[in-house]
């Protein structure tokens, strides 16, 4: 492939001219079209009942991904040797690990905990003999706070090392450090768009913001300039005191219901009704549920809201308008008929 990933506008088109057109050409099924592609929308030709469709949605995102992945990847793959070598990223209960390349092929690989720098900082991998399980801050020895799975989320997004997926770590030797980067169709960096999933972890970065588990595994999270609402609709699972009454009223409303302890007059409920005057971005990021088929589901960007009005108290209920109608498959997803 000669046409540099961050090109946007010459990467669509070299998409467009294969192996788009052959999907929506009906190549390989006898001229047959299953498939139709205009203006940057790819969609099926044929109906699909109500109750298959987020499964047919899923299943041809996967297949999808996997093959422009593996067209992307032609001639991509990194040589190995012990000073530039890459690492598959696969899955093992639930979690994300790294495969090694084969120590017959590259000998010299490193064993047991090896010292590596990710995006400016300084972290130690676990190599054992076929994989990479755990990667963690120095120091940190009888701790399990294993950041690989953050890591692979942040730079990979939510289906890092899922099956159809071709996400890479990639090893490289400078001076007397192993720097560490993403590559395979994984190797652009996310941007913030109405519409598109995020794990948690990506969140931070779209904004400008580092991760801190302690902070953004929280629902409301005010940042300098920002006000960021992770939203799960359905809290069945949750105490009866966090059933928090969160809702989609229409494509333009949202019913969000603060924590218990907040009040109007208090600091984080003058932030809440006062962001647009003190110039404050409130962004809205929404799932269904927790989890789903036992993976830690993602959050859908549902763009920037504004405040309408507010009535109670510890918990408060806010009206926010979203300056963006929501996209028609998450009116599908989020708002009940």
């Amino acid at each position: 492939m000669n046409v540099a990933l961050e090109d946007h506008k010459k990467l669509i088109g070299y998409l467009e001219k294969n192996p788009i057109n052959a999907w929506a050409g009906g190549a390989g099924t006898e001229g047959e079209r299953f498939f139709s592609y205009d203006k940057e929308v790819f969609r099926t030709t044929f109906d699909t009942p109500e109750e298959d469709r987020e499964a047919l949605q899923d299943l041809t995102r996967e297949l999808a991904e996997w093959r422009l992945a593996k067209y992307l990847d032609r001639g991509t793959n990194v040589k190995g040797s012990t000073d530039h070598f890459a690492c598959r990223v696969s899955h093992t209960n639930g979690r994300p690990i790294l495969f090694l390349p084969s120590r017959d092929k590259v000998p010299g690989l490193p064993e047991d905990w090896t010292s590596i720098r990710i995006d400016g900082e300084e972290y130690e991998a676990n190599f054992v003999k076929i994989a990479i399980n755990v990667i963690r801050k120095p120091g940190n020895s009888g701790k399990t706070d294993n950041v690989l799975p953050r890591i692979a989320r942040t730079w990979f997004g939510p289906d890092a090392g899922l099956p159809g997926t071709n996400h890479e770590f990639i090893f490289k030797r400078e001076g007397d450090e192993l720097v560490v980067t993403p590559g395979g169709h994984g190797n652009r960096r996310p941007t913030l768009g109405v519409g598109r999933r995020y794990a948690r972890e990506q969140i931070p970065a779209l904004l400008g913001f580092k991760w801190d588990k302690s902070i953004w595994q929280q629902g409301f999270i005010p940042k300098p300039g920002h006000i960021i609402l992770l939203v799960t609709l359905e809290k069945d699972d949750k105490p009866e005191e966090h059933q928090y009454s969160d809702a989609f009223l229409s494509p333009t409303q949202f019913r969000w219901q603060s924590q218990n302890r907040t009040s109007q007059e208090g600091k984080h409920g003058q932030a809440i009704c006062n962001h647009v005057a003190n110039g404050v971005a409130t962004h809205l990021f929404v799932r269904k549920t927790a989890k789903k088929n036992g993976r830690t589901s993602a959050f859908y960007y549902c763009g920037e809201v504004e405040f309408a009005s507010w009535e109670g108290e510890k918990p408060i209920t806010v009206m926010y308008a979203l300056k963006q109608e929501l996209p028609g498959k998450l009116v599908d997803q989020f708002i009940e008929k």
